[in-house]
């Protein structure tokens, strides 16, 4: 009936729940309910199982290689480069184990008594390393590449957070010498210059790496330790070089003594085989102690030989003399006005530092006149001149396969004025580098074969070329010999006694650094020339450039300067290989009568 209230199915107040949870939950839902919460359990247990299954069986590999990058990291070392050689099999370069000391700041319990211990034992500044302390890292290198013995001793101290793994260090056992030939490697054990880096694919073993733990973050917190005995590191191909070790000794000492005589700023020096190309000895000065010397930047591992550009002077002169005979436009007897000492072309007016008449080709290298080699560069006129230049191998690259290496400048010849053809004649307008000026003067000293420079001992040699012919050569060489010979010439502090120098002398003004015009008051000084051993049983002939960047003295001549030095470096390099040659085997001749009858014989002449 509308509006009454239905009384409870229950009459009982006080069971009055019970009646409600047996209105509205019945036995069949309550069955329901169980069977779904069964499934869902069933369902999510099922899953688990399949995951669990997934992590720790099908895909076990993976999640294990996933967990140990996440926890673990791998430190490149240096690995163990393969030697480098002289000729004679003396060592260059050679690999050795070091140690690399390296901190968990994190463990470390008295950082001030930490940092004293490690600048005492490393022999550091305090603050270098406190800097290195406090950077926001678990694991920094306090010092790599330190002498093993000396990482032990650290490791010895017992620094808590300290320590040090084991990689390779590059040593140079000649120290400084051909230092920036040879090169330098970095301490990850790459090469960054000369042969080290030019042959780092040979040279350059497998990289190696030590396991190192990190936290949940990702950093570094600690290395596995690796001990001196344990190391393993892989190791590169061996080198030979052509260098002559004790040679390049003999040049390093006399270049430092030179460049210290005139007070200069560089001196450099190049050591050929005329014939073979060969490069016996290749040095510069100052130059640094790479096992030693910290590398500050670029021009710490600059080799000047073959980076180096300068204005040659009076030392191209001898092949501008050849290209003209050559060219029949001139002859060695043939008679040259030069002027009274001064010619002038267009507004320019060139003069020679001595003033001369008439005079002979010969004697116009042998006096070196400006003027009379000018005469010779008309008359070849700017093609054949330009054509001449380049042949010698001016302006091109000088086969040398170093990093730095320079062509040196030589100008289109399109863009040539008249003067340009006095100027080149007698080296000013064009750039060249000693290497470049070396390997043309040895071609005037083998009978006019350019020969291709060689650093690498048993290479197959280059392709080499007949620039000027035999005879040419043959004539220039004599008026080469009077340079040096000649009461009047200008390379007289270049002679050795008993033995026939041909050479010359090189002054020039010396450009500024940015290129742009001269810079006042300063020259490059040079002497190149060549001696045939043969009078001394030495099958070679040599030769040598001398050159002297910026000197500061009363004298700025070539002849002064750079003409001492060779005479110095030719004598006892010629001294060295007579001994060796006659110390050689030979019949029934014991060691020391070879070595008796050469000491008398090199005495006699030398």
């Amino acid at each position: 009936m509308s509006g009454v209230h239905r009384p409870f199915p229950c009459s009982d107040f006080s069971k009055r729940s019970h009646c409600f949870e047996a209105e509205i939950v019945s036995p069949r839902v309550r069955r329901l309910r169980l069977l779904l919460v069964m499934f869902g359990a069933f369902v999510w247990g099922g899953v688990l199982i399949f995951r669990l299954t997934s992590l720790q069986i099908t895909n076990k590999d993976t999640w294990q290689e996933w967990a140990v990058r996440q926890h673990l990291a791998e430190v490149k070392l240096a690995s163990e480069r393969g030697p480098l050689y002289d000729r004679k099999g003396k060592l260059l370069a050679v690999s050795v184990p070091a140690g690399s000391v390296y901190a968990r700041p994190g463990q470390i319990k008295d950082r001030p008594a930490t940092i004293a211990a490690l600048a005492k034992a490393l022999d550091m500044d305090r603050a270098v390393i406190a800097e290195r302390l406090a950077r926001k890292s678990p694991f920094v290198w306090v010092e790599r590449q330190i002498p093993r013995g000396r990482a032990q001793q650290i490791a010895n101290l017992k620094l808590p957070g300290v320590g040090f793994i084991v990689e390779s260090r590059r040593y140079y056992p000649f120290n400084q010498a051909a230092s920036a030939l040879v090169g330098k490697v970095g301490t990850d054990g790459v090469g960054l210059s000369g042969i080290e880096q030019r042959y780092e694919k040979l040279l350059h073993g497998e990289h190696t790496s030590t396991v190192v733990r990190k936290d949940a973050l990702g950093n570094l917190i600690q290395a596995s330790a690796v001990s001196p005995e344990s190391a393993d590191l892989p190791r590169g191909n061996s080198l030979t070089l052509t260098l002559d070790g004790t040679l390049q000794l003999i040049m390093e000492e006399e270049l430092e003594a030179g460049r210290a005589n005139a007070k200069a700023q560089a001196t450099m020096g190049v050591l050929m085989d005329a014939y073979t190309g060969e490069i016996l000895a290749m040095g510069q000065a100052p130059s640094l102690n790479f096992n030693t010397a910290k590398v500050v930047g670029r021009k710490d591992l600059k080799n000047l030989v073959v980076e180096t550009v300068f204005e040659p002077g009076s030392i191209i002169k001898p092949l501008v003399a050849a290209a003209g005979i050559d060219a029949g436009v001139v002859t060695p007897t043939d008679m040259i006005d030069c002027g009274r000492g001064a010619m002038r072309i267009g507004r320019n007016t060139m003069k020679d530092v001595h003033p001369f008449d008439m005079l002979s080709l010969s004697d116009v290298i042998v006096r070196s006149s400006n003027i009379g080699i000018s005469r010779v560069g008309f008359k070849l006129g700017k093609e054949r001149l330009h054509n001449a230049l380049e042949r010698f191998g001016f302006g091109t690259e000088s086969s040398i396969d170093l990093p730095g290496s320079t062509n040196g400048i030589l100008r289109p010849v399109k863009d040539w004025a008249l003067i340009d053809e006095a100027t080149h004649s007698f080296g000013h307008g064009v750039a060249v580098t000693p290497i470049q000026v070396v390997r043309a003067v040895s071609a005037i000293a083998n009978g006019g074969i350019l020969p291709s420079p060689r650093l690498v001992l048993n290479e197959s040699a280059g392709p080499v070329e007949r620039v000027v012919s035999e005879n040419a050569s043959e004539e220039v060489r004599e008026m080469m010999y009077g340079v040096v010979e000649d009461e009047k010439g200008t390379g007289h502090k270049a002679a050795i006694e008993g033995l026939r120098v041909g050479g010359k002398t090189g002054t020039a003004e010396r450009p500024r650094e940015d290129g742009r015009g001269y810079e006042e008051g300063a020259y490059v000084s040079s002497f190149v020339g060549f001696v045939d051993g043969s009078p001394l049983g030495i099958k070679r002939t040599l030769t040598l450039i001398i050159v002297v960047d910026k000197p500061n003295t009363n004298s700025i001549y070539g002849g002064t300067l750079a003409a001492p030095v060779f005479q110095k470096i030719m004598k006892r390099t010629l001294y060295n290989l007579a001994t060796e040659e006659q110390l050689r085997p030979s019949g029934a001749r014991t060691l020391q009568t070879s070595a008796e009858l050469v000491v008398r014989r090199v005495q006699g002449i030398l």
